[in-house]
């Protein structure tokens, strides 16, 4: 049962929750690339400060499991960082085998049914680990040997203390101790070192604050930032007076980007050989950051902001943003009525100085509507990196899995894509990935055997494209051979030879996409099962989206995602059928002609035409929906969209092609159900519905006869 503090507000926990969301996410990319072999100092340092944030966070909630277990990895990440351990798989694993039971733990504090998690057995783990070269450290002095501390960052009040006493000439440390875990005075220890450190000199900042010690809601360690005239021995022999403190240790502070402006460096370098900082040359710089930061001198030489700045970002519920995106959506409708009865007003009353005002306004209004929209969408955005950083470590446990070798490459993180559809992306991307871990990368000996290196490389990218994003996953592993495909499509009675005898290469290799089609000798925890690349295709064509396929035998294949960046509208051409207006997303269409009656031909009975060197299927749109007219037009001149859904084209037969515009989204609604052939609707300016054209559909309709 998870145990925390009585007092925890649900304020406390639901920033505490974001806080450790963070910081665990941050965790698993940063192992990764230990494993990886970029173990520089900023990346340990990073890594052991995102873990010392849990424990300290967590420990103040109470929660001590999740305290306990930080806490060994810390022990691991400082001998990493002192280069007395390092990384090894088996410390790789062990690491990220704690960062799935800290997940539990911070599951088990929202959800309605704890699971259980054995965090003894690793942190025994953890612990073996970390002390398999502990000898040669048993020597080496107590102050030494301990951890050295991370710079404390600085709140604006601690950071005007620490300039104050520079100016004084006083001596900045960072202390680090540690209270006897049998110890039942933790709160107690606490007060007394911040009460004989400030006989001393001045406690810039401490962690726990003295608030939460007050409180009680200590642990056993605590660090603190503190200035005086001592030299460190001093001080030290202060903390080591005091009953139940260890392990102390006592290090010049280094506030780094945390505390001092950028050119404290001339005031630093004006210090004497003593290390006793020229206070003249102290107090200009500090003179000069008051300037700067508009401060002024209180009684007892304290200094404060005259102003509070407030903060440059806001939270904000997504319900609210939803909302938002709603109104813009009816607003874009209005917008484009109003520009219709513009211009009808213009062309009747062309002179009237009325109209043209009113058409002025109408202009601006436009404008505003567009950078308003411009301005919410953007507000929606989110970094597809919020995606992609997931998963190294997926592709990471999968080769090991698999005994294959793989590099994986992430390039496009900070491209933006809206909400809406970035809940839509992960599981697509997850069935893509896998599919190149289990088919697409060869076995080591294999890739050897071939002239290629050991070490597959699996690529994911993003991209923006005008008013799309295109995600890409790329290997250079064995390829699609297009013939084997069509012999499985045969064998598992997905198409009969003759059409397999009649296929071109690239719709053998869009079969992959087909349910049950799968070229895998056997069932593995990856793939091979014959689902999952029809799942992909289906969940990305709902939303307008569009996948190909590039693939060479022998040297690797790629897909490509073509998606909006909001589902909320989309660039549509409108056309007519029967009396009936629909929207085509611009996405999905290749061009647009018109054929004469002599160039639609019959073929088993369906309609087909040449486009340039190949023949495609000819659907006419009113007869597919089942819409009758009163008319035969076989005979005469039809408009022709030519649409594409992968490597398949049709075109489709309609009255009329109508301007392209925007179009804003709307379901049908449940009690009309699914419609063969219609995706949602739309309200246009004129105030008429437009039905949106699931074109995906469509053209299995005419390819497959489904």
């Amino acid at each position: 049962m998870v145990h925390i503090a009585a007092d925890v507000t649900p304020e406390e926990l639901q920033v505490f929750l974001q806080d450790a969301d963070e910081q665990l996410q941050l965790l698993d990319e940063d192992i990764i690339k230990l494993e990886n072999g970029e173990d520089n100092e900023e990346l340990l340092g990073e890594v052991f400060r995102a873990a010392h944030t849990i424990k300290g966070s967590s420990a103040m909630l109470g929660y001590n499991q999740m305290a306990d277990l930080t806490h060994a990895m810390e022990n691991i990440l400082d001998k990493l960082r002192k280069g007395t351990l390092s990384v090894t798989t088996a410390i790789a694993d062990a690491l990220l085998h704690s960062l799935d039971a800290l997940r539990v733990l911070r599951e088990n504090l929202t959800a309605q049914e704890e699971k259980e998690i054995d965090v003894t057995s690793i942190i025994a783990t953890l612990d073996k680990l970390a002390n398999a070269e502990a000898a040669s450290e048993d020597t080496a002095d107590a102050g030494e040997a301990a951890i050295e501390p991370v710079a404390m960052p600085l709140s604006e009040k601690a950071r005007n203390r620490l300039w104050e006493s520079l100016a004084t000439g006083y001596r900045a440390y960072q202390l680090g101790a540690d209270i006897n875990r049998e110890s039942a005075w933790g709160a107690v220890r606490c007060f007394q070192i911040l009460g004989d450190l400030e006989e001393k000199g001045v406690v810039i900042a401490s962690n726990p604050s003295r608030e939460d010690i007050e409180a009680e809601k200590v642990e056993f360690h605590i660090e603190l930032v503190f200035a005086g005239m001592q030299e460190a021995n001093e001080i030290k022999e202060v903390l080591d007076s005091i009953p139940d403190v260890e392990n102390v240790r006592v290090l010049p502070y280094d506030p780094g980007e945390y505390a001092l402006p950028k050119d404290w460096g001339g005031a630093q370098a004006a210090s004497n050989e003593s290390g006793q900082a020229t206070a003249n040359a102290v107090a200009e710089a500090l003179a000069k950051v008051r300037a700067q930061a508009d401060l002024r001198p209180l009684s007892g030489g304290a200094t404060s902001q005259e102003t509070v700045k407030m903060s440059e970002t806001v939270r904000i519920d997504v319900e609210r943003l939803d909302s938002l995106m709603n109104m813009i959506g009816e607003m874009v409708v209005a917008r484009t009525r109003m520009n219709q009865i513009g211009r009808a007003l213009e062309i009747k009353y062309k002179d009237d100085p009325d109209v043209v005002d009113l058409c002025k306004t109408f202009t601006h209004i436009t404008k505003v509507v567009d950078e308003l929209q411009l301005d919410i969408t953007t507000a929606r955005m989110l970094p597809v990196g919020t995606v992609f950083n997931r998963f190294p470590r997926m592709v990471r446990d999968l080769a090991q899995k698999a005994g294959k070798k793989i590099e994986f490459v992430i390039t496009g993180q900070e491209t933006g894509i809206d909400r809406s559809v970035i809940e839509h992306i992960r599981d697509p991307l997850v069935h893509l990935l896998r599919n190149s871990v289990d088919h697409g990368v060869e076995f080591p000996e294999k890739r050897r055997a071939a002239g290629k290196l050991e070490k597959a490389t699996v690529r994911l990218s993003a991209v923006h494209e005008q008013n799309y994003i295109v995600i890409s996953v790329e290997d250079d592993g064995k390829g699609i051979d297009g013939a084997m495909l069509k012999e499985v499509a045969v064998e598992k009675g997905i198409i009969g030879a003759d059409a397999a005898g009649r296929m071109s290469d690239a719709d053998a290799i869009d079969m992959i996409f087909e349910p049950g089609m799968s070229t895998a000798k056997k069932t593995t925890e990856v793939s091979g099962r014959g689902v999952g690349m029809d799942i992909v295709r289906k969940n990305i064509e709902a939303f307008n989206g569009t996948i190909n396929v590039e693939t060479r035998i022998g040297e690797g294949t790629k897909f490509s995602l073509k998606l909006p960046l909001t589902l909320a509208t989309f660039q549509g051409l409108l056309v007519s059928s029967v009396d009936t207006i629909y929207a085509l997303p611009l996405v999905s269409i290749v061009e647009t002609l018109r054929l004469e009656p002599k160039e639609i031909d019959t073929v088993n009975q369906r309609e087909v035409f040449r486009l340039r060197d190949r023949i495609l299927p000819l659907l006419r749109l009113n007869v597919v929906l089942g819409v009758s007219a009163d008319r035969d037009d076989r005979y005469e001149k039809v408009h022709v969209v030519v649409v594409k859904s992968g490597e398949r084209m049709v075109g489709l037969a309609v009255d009329s092609l109508m301007e392209p515009q925007e179009v804003v989204v709307k379901t049908l609604g449940t009690f009309i159900g699914d419609v063969k052939g219609i995706a949602g609707a739309s309200i246009l300016g004129s105030g008429d519905v437009a039905l949106i054209l699931d074109v995906p559909s469509l053209v299995k309709l005419a390819v497959m006869g489904e």
